[in-house]
C-alpha cells in the first residue's frame, strides 16, 4: 500500500484501488500523448504559471500514462500524496481526500471516441488537470480547506438520487456502445432526479464553488485570464472553447453557489477569480452560510433533514455522534435531542469507549440544558452528585431547568479533567416535554450543556469502522472484438518504432501503413501518431505525405466529429516553431 493510502481516513478507503499499469495498451498511450502533447503546447501559454513547471514537479510525462505510485513519491515533496480511485467517486468523497492532502487519481482512461471531452472522470482529467497546479501553496491550501468543509456539509436525502443518475448518464455517454435509447434514458433519470429534489443542500452549494473554481476556474481579469480548473486543462475542446466570447466570464463571488452545472456538457460561462488569495476570500464567505458556522437550531434543523451520520457539539465539550432524529419540543431551544443510528460518544473531539458505544438501543436522547438551580452537568462533583440520590430508595433523580428528569440507579460517573463526562444508569425512568415517559434497563446520561452546532459526518475519525479492502486493480480489461484486437497489434508495433528511433520507423511505418489503407481505411488516430512520429524524426517525406492527406480527407469524412483538424493544426504549428529555430527543417 502506498504511503497516501495507508493515511486515508478510514470512511474513504474503500475508494482506494490498485492501478494495474500493463492494463493501459497502445491505443491507451496514444490517446494520452495526443491529448497531451496539444494540451502542453497550448497550456504553457493559455494556463496559470504554475502549469507548465507542474506537470514535470508532479510525475506527468508528456509521453506516457503516469504510475499513480510515481505522482504519490512526487507530490509527497508538496506536502500531498495520491491514490488511485475506480472511477467516479461522490464530489464530497472527492474533495475530503484532497481535505487530507491526497489526490484521488481515476485510473480509466477516455477512449479514443472521446478524446476532446469524456463526462467519465478519467486519468486525463484527474492526472493532468488537478496535479499541476498542486505546487501551488496558496491553490493546495484552498483544496484542503474546502475539502475540510465539504466534509461538514450537510447533504439531503433526495440528493443521493441526483449523484446516481448523473453517475450512470456520464457512463453512458462514455460508452461507445451505448445506444440512443440507453442515452435518452439516462437524461430521463437525471431530469426526473432533478426536479424532485428541493433546493440545494449546503453540501451541494459547497460543490458548486468548487466546480467553478478548482474544476473550471480562470484566474485573472474577465478580458485577461488564465486556465487553472481541472476540467479545462485536460479538455481539449473546452481549453479553447472556453475562451471563446459566447461564454460569459464573470468575476468570481459568493453568488456562483446558486449557478447549477452539467458534468456532461460544456459549461455556458465560467467565473474569474482575480488571484488564488480571492478563492479564500469567497470561501470564507461561502463558509459562513453552513450549519456548522451559523450553529443552534440552524445547524440542527440540517442535521435532522439530512438523515445522515452527523456530530451535535456540545457547550461543555462533549459531543454525540449518529442520525439526529429529532428534537424536542421545539427546534429554537431544544430540551432533548433524539440520535439514531450507530452511536458514539466524544470528548473534546475525541471519543473515549473505541467506537460507537450505545448502538444496541435503536435510539438515544440527550438531555440539554443546566440541572435545575442552574449548576452545568459538566460541573457536578462527586458531592454534586449525591445531592440528587434519594437515601432511601438508592436511585437518583436528575431534574432539568426544561423540565426533563431523568431517574436511575447509578452505576458510574466518568470524568476527565475535572469535568463531568457522563452518567451511566440502569432502571431508567426518562421524562422528556412533549413526550411520553417511558422506561429503560440502562442509559447514559451526557454532560452535555447547551446546543452549540452540528455539522455533517463524525467529529472523529475512529467512529468508521476499519474495513478490510477488496482487492480492485484498474483499468479494468476491455473487451474488444477480433478486429480491434488486429489493430491493437499495429498499435504496439508503432509505439516500438516509435521508441527504437528512425530506421524502425521508416522501414514498420511503411508496413503498417500499406495494412491501414488495405484493411482500416477510416483509422485516423493511429494515421496521425505516425505522421507526429515521422515528422519529429526527420524532414517531411511522401509516407508523412500521404498519412496528411488522408487524415484531411478522414476529417471530411468524419463530418469534423473527431479532432483530426486540430491535431493537424498542432503539428502545423510545431513544424513552423521548428523551421524558425532550424532552418534547414524542410516541408
Amino acid at each position: 500500500m502506498s504511503v497516501a493510502a495507508v493515511r486515508v481516513p478510514r470512511h474513504l478507503r474503500r475508494f482506494v484501488v490498485e492501478q494495474d499499469y500493463a492494463q493501459y495498451s497502445a491505443i491507451d498511450q496514444a490517446v494520452w500523448r495526443f491529448v497531451l502533447l496539444q494540451a502542453y503546447a497550448h497550456l504553457k501559454h493559455a494556463a496559470h504559471r504554475a502549469y507548465r513547471e507542474g506537470l514535470v514537479a508532479t510525475g506527468i510525462s508528456i509521453e506516457r500514462i503516469p504510475r499513480i505510485s510515481e505522482m504519490n513519491e512526487r507530490l509527497a515533496q508538496f506536502g500531498w500524496g495520491a491514490v488511485a480511485v475506480d472511477g467516479f467517486i461522490p464530489p464530497r468523497a472527492f474533495q475530503e481526500f484532497q481535505a487530507a492532502g491526497i489526490l484521488p487519481i481515476a485510473a480509466e482512461i477516455r477512449t479514443s471516441e472521446h478524446l476532446v471531452y469524456t463526462p467519465a472522470p478519467d486519468i486525463i482529467h484527474e492526472a493532468a488537470g488537478h496535479a499541476p497546479i498542486l505546487p501551488d501553496p496558496i491553490f493546495a491550501s484552498y483544496l484542503r480547506r474546502i475539502g475540510a468543509l465539504a466534509g461538514q456539509a450537510f447533504t439531503l436525502p433526495e440528493e443521493d438520487r441526483t449523484f446516481r443518475a448523473i453517475h450512470m448518464l456520464s457512463e453512458v455517454k462514455e460508452d461507445v456502445g451505448a445506444s440512443p435509447e440507453a442515452i435518452a434514458f439516462a437524461q430521463g433519470e437525471l431530469r426526473q432526479a432533478m426536479a424532485a429534489a428541493p433546493e440545494p443542500s449546503e453540501a451541494t452549494r459547497l460543490a458548486r464553488l468548487y466546480w467553478w473554481t478548482a474544476e473550471y476556474g480562470l484566474v485573472g481579469r474577465v478580458d485577461e485570464y488564465k486556465l487553472y480548473g481541472a476540467g479545462l486543462l485536460s479538455s481539449l475542446g473546452e481549453s479553447h472553447s472556453c475562451q471563446d466570447p459566447a461564454v460569459h466570464k464573470l468575476p468570481l463571488d459568493e453568488h456562483c453557489v446558486d449557478v447549477a452545472y452539467d458534468i456532461t456538457r460544456p459549461q455556458p460561462q465560467l467565473f474569474v477569480s482575480a488571484d488564488f488569495e480571492r478563492l479564500h476570500e469567497v470561501l470564507d464567505r461561502v463558509a459562513g452560510t453552513l450549519g456548522v458556522r451559523i450553529g443552534g437550531a440552524v445547524a440542527l434543523e440540517r442535521a435532522i433533514r439530512s438523515a445522515g451520520v452527523g456530530t451535535i457539539v456540545f457547550s461543555s465539550g462533549a459531543s454525540v455522534i449518529g442520525v439526529v432524529r429529532s428534537a424536542g419540543p421545539e427546534l429554537l431551544d431544544p430540551a432533548w435531542l433524539e440520535v439514531g443510528g450507530s452511536i458514539a460518544f466524544a470528548w473534546e473531539g475525541r471519543m473515549r469507549d473505541g467506537g460507537p458505544a450505545m448502538s444496541a438501543r435503536p435510539s438515544h436522547y440527550v438531555v440539554l440544558g443546566a440541572f435545575e438551580g442552574g449548576l452545568s452537568p459538566e460541573r457536578a462533583s462527586d458531592m454534586n452528585l449525591a445531592s440528587f440520590a434519594d437515601e432511601a430508595t438508592g436511585r437518583h433523580s436528575f431534574r432539568f431547568a426544561s423540565g426533563a428528569r431523568v431517574e436511575g440507579r447509578l452505576l458510574q460517573a466518568r470524568r476527565t479533567d475535572g469535568r463531568l463526562m457522563y452518567v451511566d444508569l440502569q432502571d431508567v425512568q426518562l421524562f422528556l416535554p412533549g413526550r411520553e415517559p417511558h422506561s429503560l434497563p440502562e442509559y447514559r446520561l451526557l454532560a452535555a450543556g447547551e446546543l452549540r452546532t452540528a455539522h455533517a459526518g463524525a467529529i472523529d475519525p475512529d467512529y468508521y469502522p476499519d474495513l478490510p479492502q477488496t482487492p480492485i486493480v484498474v483499468p479494468k480489461p476491455r473487451v474488444r472484438p477480433e478486429r480491434d484486437r488486429s489493430l491493437l497489434d499495429h498499435f504496439d508495433r508503432a509505439q516500438g518504432a516509435h521508441v527504437a528511433g528512425p530506421s524502425a520507423i521508416a522501414r514498420t511505418f511503411a508496413e503498417i501503413h500499406d495494412v491501414l489503407v488495405r484493411d482500416y481505411p477510416r483509422e485516423w488516430l493511429l494515421r496521425w501518431n505516425m505522421l507526429e512520429s515521422l515528422l519529429r524524426s526527420g524532414p517531411e517525406g511522401s509516407l508523412a505525405r500521404r498519412l496528411r492527406l488522408e487524415l484531411e480527407d478522414l476529417e471530411i469524412a468524419f463530418d469534423h466529429r473527431e479532432p483530426i483538424a486540430s491535431g493537424l493544426r498542432y503539428l502545423d504549428r510545431r513544424e513552423a516553431a521548428e523551421s524558425r529555430v532550424s532552418p534547414r527543417r524542410s516541408v
